[in-house]
């Protein structure tokens, strides 16, 4: 049996009935040796697969076409050290695992595991699973099961129509999923028996009992994710176990959202919980739960529940309607509520009963049907709380208890504003903010962590010099004497990454800790988040997100997009609707929220003028300058030190070097780039010590110069992939089986030509011309511009000149936006989401066709992507398409259009004979067959019919065709017994007439 060499590994084919392959993947698994390849040909191969020896199986074709099948014993067996497996399809059935991971490492791509069994996949102890793109249903039993210590990493992956639960860990079983899909099973996640796991950026739906189960002493992360159509609890925490949710959403669960459970704790951080028709989180038997900026709507019943010895802690969480209390505390449990605010509960906002204990400490009561609420023998204490608006008491205690009530604001309730002990009345609390004494010792650590910021030394004198200005009016205040004048109000100008929004969030933190502010919490919002598309709604969205920063910090990034406009023409600008509640918001609450306005210098500078009280209120700026080459190294090295790499001498010598050439263009992100470049390296240094077993612990942490990448834009296809002659030659074999298009196969070809050299002169170290890769498609519709765009991408990619090839369609209504500055946010998004491929503008020359009067944002798209295709030469390639004399008129929109596009495409008219090739293609592709008069009937069709100019070609050929097999349908309808011919000629009368096509 030969075998086609790949340097020392050995290629192996496998088919049912190609010659020189193996007629089973088990032969050829039993002659490969370790690091082969065994490449499978389409087909079904019913036999248990033992892997047993370091090989790749690769599936070839489509998704599917290799399939392997077995029952009763595993379809395949792992107990090699480290095997990979690609595009192969495993079925399984009537037995009780379908993959078996018994030691070793396996990697599945592109998988799928069929199974109706007890297990689909099960990791045993020291076993270690990574999927990528991978598929796996078992109706039968369970998706994934990590035990013993087996480790699974599930990446891309979906887990569905499962009959059991999806993902199980126990005893020592670490599953990871990132990115994952778990839909259609009766659990989605259950780790048990000390098992642990991690979610990260999956979704679950459609689960028709418990989502997640954490119990017996388990632990489980699960960060941004969704949960969404659960028929039971969302997530339970049991028997001692310690699950941690954040940045999560838990939607419509038939039950509660949360339920902790037999002495377990659960950390909520950043948890949205909508529509449960139970609690939202419900904590009993001895259990905790500590909530931190929480934000929990619409619950069936009351939305936090602690019982039976259960502990609360809510920080800085909002709850918002619901059929019952906002939170209830009942038993013996205990609830403490910090800066959180309850609206609109159906029943009492805070409710303590039989010998419970509450602690409210700041936040906000209100619309609720009673506000806060001490019964029976329950205890507590409310400190600094607004209570006001609601429709029966606002403060009662009803309690034999003490409760103590202190600098409280209680008004506009339409029962009592505070009811004590025996009924008795007070009159409504005063409605001045509680003073808040400065925190000395976390003041210094605050402005310590500020210190330890890299560089922003002008950033940091300023902050500096507000917080001794608050310090000097607190003395000059005790001594008797007048406060001077303070505006806490804050213009944060420079560019991105510079550290804004971390020194915003830090500033807040010490206004809480110098007692200006009550709750110190950063709220970020864009010109989205507080404009709207109707009159009056921008008032609305805008008091919404000023009401949620009260106490804390309202952090505007972008301000200059309020005051830009919301189109060219005239119409309402609700931008400036939005700068003119916040001043007025800002009045009406200055002493409780600081606004923080950010965005780049000049910008800011229109900004501040488009409003009288603006300047007045943000009386002082702070530049933000972009960090020097050392700083962005000290960043590296910072990042390099949490994550235990260190950069050796000649290392951080060469990074310096590499910052100070780096472009500092509109995509420098400064610390984002900082950022960047590290993860780069880290990739970088994983590659170069793959394959080195013997790679030691120092060997680990070291970043070397070579781990440095390219500057962008320094050779041809910077950072792209490696050439693939293999895949070229395949592509440009399909290029020419393109109907018609000479000109343009020339012109293609030629191009191909030309990079190959252009990489062959950069390999051997000569200079290598200037080779423009964007092209020009002129020519009518339907004649294969876009086909032809994404055969292009394909080489290119091939080529090694771009890292991936893929094709990102727009037009003008993707780039266009709808006031001034939105454009170029438009066409920068598009052109970033084309990175490493290709950028192709469906009928470019609208872009350079003012609509009317106004500003024309289409120049201002063409401005932008002509600095766009300056900045990022090397990593996108953009190709204009439309009619030919309209292109020339999109070419003279801008000056360096005709340079950038030194190469245009001729796509011309399709012959008659050419769009009978089309047709008789596309009919084989569907099963039909046209006799010889049929063909005859095409052509004299396509020869007489009037072209006009928004002739289709193709897409004219195929609507043609499809007529035909209309009237076929129609002319065999009767036929009794129609045989096989019938059925699949078209005949002369089939084809329809040059008049009618298409009606």
């Amino acid at each position: 049996m030969t075998s086609r060499m790949t340097g020392v590994r050995a290629v192996l084919g496998v088919s049912p009935t190609e010659p020189d392959c193996y007629r089973t993947v088990g032969d050829a698994i039993s002659s490969a040796r370790d690091g082969d390849v065994i490449a499978i040909r389409p087909g079904v191969y019913p036999e248990p697969i033992v892997l047993d020896r370091d090989v790749t199986l690769s599936g070839s074709g489509s998704p599917g076409d290799v399939r392997i099948e077995a029952a009763g014993a595993p379809v395949l067996r792992v107990s090699a050290e480290h095997a990979e497996v690609s595009g192969i399809e495993f079925a399984h059935s009537g037995g009780e695992v379908a993959v078996d991971l018994q030691s070793g490492a396996l990697g599945l791509d592109e998988c799928e595991v069929t199974a109706n069994s007890e297990v689909a996949v099960v990791v045993r102890r020291g076993a270690q699973l990574r999927a990528d793109t991978t598929t796996v249903r078992n109706p039968g039993g369970a998706g994934v099961l990590a035990f013993d210590g087996g480790a699974a990493q599930l990446t891309g992956c979906t887990v569905t129509s499962v009959g059991t639960t999806a993902v199980v860990a126990r005893s020592g079983g670490a599953p990871v999923l990132v990115d994952c899909a778990i839909t259609g099973a009766k659990g989605a996640v259950l780790a048990a028996d000390g098992g642990r796991g991690e979610l990260r950026n999956c979704r679950i739906s459609d689960i028709t009992g418990t989502a997640i189960v954490v119990e017996e002493r388990s632990e489980l992360t699960v960060t941004g994710t969704e949960l969404s159509a659960v028929d039971g609890v969302g997530v339970l925490s049991a028997s001692g176990s310690r699950p941690v949710l954040r940045d999560c959403r838990l939607r419509d669960t038939t039950a509660q959202a949360v339920v902790v459970v037999q002495e377990s704790a659960v950390e909520l951080d950043r948890v949205t919980a909508d529509g449960a028709r139970g609690h939202a989180v419900q904590v009993l038997e001895g259990s905790t739960a500590d909530l931190s900026e929480c934000v929990l709507t619409g619950t069936g019943h009351d939305a936090v529940v602690a019982g039976a010895d259960g502990t609360v802690r809510l920080v800085s969480c909002e709850i918002t309607g619901g059929a019952a209390n906002g939170v209830l505390a009942e038993r013996q449990a205990v609830v403490t509520v910090r800066d959180s605010k309850v609206v609109g509960t159906a029943a009492t906002g805070l409710l303590a009963r039989d010998q419970a204990r509450l602690a409210v400490d700041g936040g906000e009561v209100r619309e609720c049907q009673t506000g806060v609420v001490w019964r029976d023998h329950a205890d507590g204490s409310i400190t600094g709380c607004a209570v006001r608006d609601n429709l029966g008491d606002g403060i009662a205690v009803d309690s034999d208890q003490p409760v103590e009530v202190t600098g409280c604001t209680a008004e506009r309730n339409l029962g009592a504003d505070v009811r004590q002990p025996g009924g008795e009345v007070l009159e409504s609390t005063s409605d001045e903010p509680v003073p808040v004494p400065a925190d000395t010792e976390e003041l210094d650590d605050l402005l310590a962590e500020l210190d330890a910021l890299v560089g922003l030394d002008g950033v940091k004198r300023e902050v500096e010099t507000l917080v001794r200005l608050h310090q000097m009016s607190e003395r000059r205040a005790a001594a008797g004497l007048p406060s001077p004048p303070l505006s806490r109000h804050l213009v944060f100008t420079g560019a991105p990454g510079t550290g804004k929004t971390t020194v915003a969030r830090l500033y807040g933190r010490i206004l809480t800790a110098l007692g200006v502010l009550r709750s110190g919490q950063l709220v970020e919002v864009a010109r989205p988040d507080l404009v709207a598309s109707v009159v009056g709604g921008t008032a609305i969205k805008t008091t919404e997100m000023f009401t949620k920063a009260i106490g804390g910090v309202l952090f505007i990034d972008e301000a200059y997009t309020l005051s830009a406009g919301n189109n060219g023409g005239g119409g309402p600008d609700f931008g400036q609707e939005a700068i003119d509640t916040l001043v007025k918001l800002m009045e009406d609450h200055r002493d409780e929220v600081v606004v923080i306005v950010a965005g780049y210098t000049n910008d800011m500078r229109s900004f501040l003028a488009a409003n009288p009280g603006l300047s007045s209120r943000f009386s002082r700026t702070i530049e933000f300058a972009d960090y020097s080459s050392a700083e962005l190294v000290t960043i590296v090295e910072g990042l390099c030190r949490g994550h235990d790499y260190r950069l050796e001498f000649e290392t951080r010598a060469a990074l310096h070097t590499y910052f100070t050439n780096l472009p500092r263009d509109a995509a420098f992100g400064n610390g984002r780039t900082a950022r960047k470049v590290f993860e780069e390296m880290l990739g970088r240094q994983a590659y170069r010590l793959a394959d080195d077993p013997d790679a030691g612990h120092v060997a680990l942490t070291r970043l070397l110069p070579e781990d440095l990448g390219p500057l962008p834009g320094s050779s041809v296809g910077a950072g792209a992939g490696r050439v693939d002659e293999e895949r070229i030659e395949q592509l440009l074999g399909t290029l020419q089986a393109l109907v018609g298009l000479d000109e343009v196969k020339a012109e293609v070809s030629a191009m191909v030509d030309l990079l190959t050299s252009a990489r062959r002169r950069q390999a051997a170290g000569l200079p290598v011309p200037s080779v423009s890769r964007h092209l020009i498609f002129a020519g009518p519709p339907g004649t294969g511009k876009t086909t032809v765009a994404r055969l292009y991408g394909s080489l290119l990619a091939a080529l090694g000149v771009l890292a991936q090839g893929q094709v990102t369609e727009v037009a003008r209504a993707d780039l266009v936006g709808e006031y001034i500055g939105h454009t170029a946010r438009r066409t920068t998004e598009a052109f970033d989401r084309a990175r490493g491929g290709v950028l192709f503008i469906d009928e470019a020359y609208t872009l350079s066709s003012s609509g009317g009067s106004g500003n024309d944002f289409g120049r201002e798209a063409i401005d932008t992507l002509v600095k766009l295709m300056e900045d990022h030469r090397d990593e996108v390639v953009v190709i204009a398409a439309g009619y030919e004399r309209e292109m020339a008129g999109f070419l003279a929109a801008n000056p360096g259009l005709s340079s950038r596009f030194s190469h245009r495409v001729r796509f011309a008219d399709y012959t008659p004979d050419e769009l009978v090739t089309i047709v008789n293609q596309h009919a084989t592709d569907t099963g039909y067959e046209c006799t010889g008069p049929t063909v005859a009937a095409l052509r004299t069709h396509f020869a007489t019919m009037t072209r006009g100019e928004s002739f289709g070609n193709g897409r004219y050929a195929r609507q043609v065709l499809d007529e035909a097999i209309a009237n076929h349908a129609r002319r065999t309808r009767s036929l009794t017994n129609p045989t096989m011919d019938d059925l699949c000629l078209l005949l002369p009368e089939d084809v329809p007439s040059p008049q009618r096509p298409g009606a």
